[in-house]
């Protein structure tokens, strides 16, 4: 493999070995998604991006990308796809009237090396070179940038780039963060070699270079290369990362960069995510978004999750804008945990729940169930909750759980009353279908109300070995369940808090 530092700035010459400009940068193809049409084959594409480019129009950047079509690595991936192919080289010519880019497309260029390129024409298009739709200035684009290092679940800095000739066809292969790689880019010098080789030994056991199809770029502050970047992204490559890991990256990162670099999930994934931070971070993350994506992802989080992160740090009025915003049947959950204080048991609590009626027999509630949830895979209907420890048995005033009901009646999962009883979802799998609620729930569970502190709370739900506490008022209806992941929130501090796997998400 070769260093792009020690490409760069090399001497470019023609085909008599006459030095005719300097290298600038590579340039290589990005592929984009299946699904994005390529507006380099199209004429609103070529005047978008300058005449300068001409060259790069349908026969040589295809030409490039035809040589590797088909390739695989050791995977069986396309390597066109996984390592973007080298596609042109920016030369910088220099006159008395300053200096100009210019782009030499690949079938143009005979050599590349340590000691610079040679070219195979003296005709070159001096036009100023612009960089099109899906391409990627390795130099411009890369170095001192941050990217994501999925395997290691950090980000990290690109202090050089590494490519590497494979079939006849260079291609960026990796980046280099290592500290002797910064120092090499350093102006020659016997110091700075003598140090970037001390540095690279003492790196060797660390693997400064991580293979690029480990990468996932973050959004940049407005450079122009963000765009080609995102486009390389495969969901594969995104979703291998856990929502705990992808929220320790976020925490690496600005507000702002956090928010861009949501925008390449789904309003669900980013809410997971969301949800393993802390309370003031997701505030943080949620400003910097746009209001509309920030209200989406809001509905999509845990109620609870959603309240805390407007409650203590984000201003009334910005609270009130989101809030506005949502669903309405979203937002009136949120803005009802908004109303207990943030350390009682309401404001820890979460209404994601199922509450069946006292009349429901075991194989009611399982249909059901699985009726919910087919329903919410054609998105129907809002999904079961994540968290779905115990069923919670409900019965309204003067509620008869002897009445006689149609076999086929169905039962409601949302069922609002008076909270009678608990129901741990092994009991109700390995219950006769025909079993009453009645005879198999366990009674007078243990409660707290919502004015309650959260510690007792939490206290309580270590001595009694729960997995979820009822919140019920003063009447004794459910208002919503405190479940073991919030009660560890609770009671550890705060420096580890989010950082325990959550148990039933």
């Amino acid at each position: 493999m070769t260093a792009l530092s020690d490409l760069l700035e090399r001497p470019v010459r023609d085909p008599d070995g006459a030095e005719v400009a300097r290298l600038h940068d590579l340039v290589v193809r990005i592929s984009a998604p299946a699904a994005t049409d390529d507006v380099e084959g199209t004429e609103s594409g070529r005047a978008a991006n300058g005449a300068g480019n001409a060259q790069r129009t349908g026969g040589d950047a295809g030409d490039a990308a035809t040589r590797v079509a088909g390739t695989t690595d050791a995977r069986g991936e396309d390597m066109a796809d996984v390592y973007p192919p080298v596609i042109g080289i920016v030369a910088r010519l220099t006159a008395r009237q300053g200096s100009r880019d210019v782009f030499v497309p690949w079938d143009g260029v005979r050599h590349l090396g340590s000691d610079g390129a040679a070219l195979a024409t003296s005709t070159i298009d001096l036009q100023p070179f612009a960089r099109r739709d899906h391409e990627l200035l390795l130099g411009e684009g890369l170095l001192d940038r941050q990217v994501v290092d999925v395997e290691g679940r950090r980000v990290v800095r690109v202090n050089d780039v590494e490519v590497a000739e494979r079939e006849g066809v260079w291609r960026l292969i990796a980046v280099d963060i290592s500290v002797a790689a910064l120092v090499h880019r350093l102006p020659g010098g016997l110091l700075a070699r003598r140090m970037a080789g001390m540095l690279g030994r003492q790196a060797e056991s660390r693997a400064p270079l991580i293979d690029w199809a480990q990468i996932i770029p973050v959004a940049d502050d407005g450079a122009t290369e963000g765009g080609a970047l995102r486009l390389r992204v495969a969901r594969d490559r995104l979703d291998v990362l856990h929502p705990a890991d992808l929220a320790r990256v976020l925490e690496q990162l600005s507000p702002q960069r956090g928010a861009e670099f949501l925008e390449q999930f789904d309003d669900a994934r980013a809410a997971d995510t969301l949800e393993e931070m802390e309370d003031e971070r997701q505030a943080q993350v949620l400003r910097a978004m746009d209001p509309e994506r920030a209200a989406d992802v809001l509905e999509e989080m845990e109620p609870d999750e959603a309240a805390d992160a407007l409650q203590s740090f984000l201003s009334r009025e910005e609270a009130e804008d989101l809030i506005e915003r949502m669903d309405p049947e979203e937002a009136l959950e949120v803005e009802e945990l908004l109303h207990y204080a943030e350390n009682s048991a309401g404001g820890v609590m979460t209404t994601e729940y199922v509450a069946v009626p006292i009349w429901a027999t075991a194989g009611g509630v399982i249909t059901s169930l699985r009726a919910h949830a087919r329903a919410a895979e054609r998105e129907e209907v809002d999904p079961l909750p994540a968290a779905l420890p115990e069923i919670y048995i409900v019965a309204r005033e003067g509620e008869d759980a002897f009445e006689p009901r149609p076999a086929s009646a169905p039962v409601p999962l949302q069922a609002e009353g008076r909270l009678v009883g608990v129901l741990e979802l092994r009991d109700l799998l390995l219950a006769y279908p025909e079993a009453r609620l009645f005879d198999i729930m366990r009674s007078d569970p243990p409660v707290v109300h919502p004015d309650d502190d959260a510690v007792d709370a939490a206290r309580m739900i270590a001595e009694e070995d729960l997995v979820a506490l009822p919140v019920v008022d003063e009447a004794e209806h459910l208002l919503g369940i405190v479940t073991v992941d919030d009660a560890i929130d609770v009671i550890l501090p705060a420096a580890w808090k989010k950082r325990l796997p959550r148990r039933y998400k």
